[in-house]
């Protein structure tokens, strides 16, 4: 057979859409480039670079191929989910997002915490909730308290206006805390943010 420019250069195009959504499908089911590479017989590198031709984001799975605190944040987003299902994920389109979610406008991150002992001098337990950077950007923090690996948990929503200057914030499964104040029943939830005015104004991302 005699190629001609033409003819390769539809060769060319045909096996790059080819490996592009091969690309595509595989990391949509395995969610992790080096075990698309390893499928597809592609280094690592190749796949990121096929996935971005082909405009997949690359956001990864955390609940599969993370720590035990990816997997527990996981947890909690998938439970924000549930109960906001109108709610945006923005891990689903972008890696290491601002925030978690958005919904109606307003920037949600969702925050996951185990029970556990205060130090071990105390009989006291309590969640523990680390803020970073989302105190300066979500709107609002959705903080889950999960007891221990039972699915009982209890929800805090906090406005992010009120706790822009705090890197952490502890909450006791008994006594007394100001961010008691906050506890939501969480079939409350999904009627909160559908209360809410629309905010047209910030777009997050």
């Amino acid at each position: 057979m005699r190629w001609t420019i033409t003819s390769l250069g539809r060769f060319y195009m045909n096996t790059t859409e080819s490996i592009q959504d091969r690309c595509a499908e595989s990391y949509g089911r395995l969610r992790h480039l080096r075990m698309v590479g390893d499928e597809l017989g592609i280094p690592w590198q190749s796949v990121y670079v096929n996935l971005r031709k082909a405009g997949v984001a690359v956001v990864g799975d955390k609940s599969r191929y993370g720590s035990d605190k990816d997997r527990l944040a996981a947890r909690g987003e998938r439970e924000f989910q549930s109960l906001v299902p109108f709610a945006k994920n923005q891990n689903e389109v972008k890696f290491q997002s601002k925030v978690d979610f958005i919904v109606e406008g307003y920037g949600v991150d969702v925050k996951s915490s185990l029970l556990r002992k205060g130090h071990s001098a105390t009989k006291t337990y309590r969640w523990a909730f680390s803020m970073k950077k989302q105190e300066m950007l979500a709107d609002f923090i959705v903080c889950f308290g999960f007891y221990n690996d039972k699915n009982d948990y209890v929800t805090f929503l906090i406005p992010g206006e009120l706790i822009r200057k705090y890197q952490t914030i502890s909450i006791g499964s008994q006594g007394k805390s100001k961010w008691k104040d906050y506890e939501i029943n969480p079939e409350c939830i999904k009627g909160f943010f559908s209360d809410l005015p629309p905010n047209f104004l910030k777009e997050r991302g």
